[in-house]
């Protein structure tokens, strides 16, 4: 308990920039699968092209491999270093890169809650002279979204789990603090043990407010 006790400050700091990648990548694949899911429904078929495109890019490749290549390929090809800094270009592209693979699951989610609204409700809303954008902004989206919540919130927690992954490409979050803390102490089990139970601690608590929401929309649906 003494490894757990000395070492617990430096796994909390790795736990809270986990945690501040996890948000700032939550916020982006919101955002991104947003605008992703409207180019899907929309009748230009090179905006729905360039949409599928890069949902079947990003959803058929694995997100280790899509760090590796954006993180640690585009440099070899481009001054990416020099744009943003050479300390900065790999945390923003590893946070974006986790962005835009969780992107591509959350615009399916978008997606799907958008056809789910009853279609009769745009056929009102345009026999009233409603623009598309007035209906998709007042009519469709607010019933899109209470059906999106509760996936959203689980693609959120799954979001939390991917940022494990960041360690392999040089960004320091919870699991590269736990590897630079066995390299010290040779406690593999006990600190991998501690890591996931701040991993559980942190999912749990997602899951069960997913599932709280879940309920009370179900509760509004009656």
């Amino acid at each position: 308990m003494n490894v757990i006790w000395q070492n617990l400050p430096v796994l909390l700091d790795g736990l809270r920039l986990t945690i501040q990648y996890a948000i700032v990548a939550i916020i982006l694949m919101v955002i991104i699968g947003l605008v992703a899911a409207l180019m899907r429904l929309s009748r230009f078929r090179i905006l729905n092209w360039l949409a599928s495109t890069y949902v079947e890019i990003f959803r058929s490749t694995p997100l280790l491999v899509q760090l590796f290549f954006i993180v640690l390929g585009l440099p070899a090809i481009l001054p990416v270093n020099e744009w943003f800094g050479q300390l900065t270009y790999p945390i923003l592209a590893a946070a974006f890169t986790l962005s835009l693979n969780e992107g591509a699951y959350v615009t399916e989610i978008i997606r799907a809650g958008i056809l789910g609204v009853d279609r009769g409700q745009r056929e009102a809303a345009e026999s009233i002279g409603m623009t598309g954008f007035q209906t998709m902004r007042y009519i469709v989206l607010p019933q899109a979204f209470k059906r999106m919540i509760p996936p959203l919130v689980n693609q959120a927690a799954q979001t939390i789990k991917d940022t494990s992954l960041l360690a392999p490409v040089g960004i320091i979050e919870l699991v590269y603090k736990g590897e630079i803390v066995i390299a010290s102490t040779f406690e593999s089990f006990k600190i991998w043990g501690l890591i996931a139970v701040l991993y559980f601690i942190i999912i749990f608590a997602v899951s069960q407010w997913a599932s709280h929401l879940e309920r009370r929309l179900q509760v509004d649906k009656r």
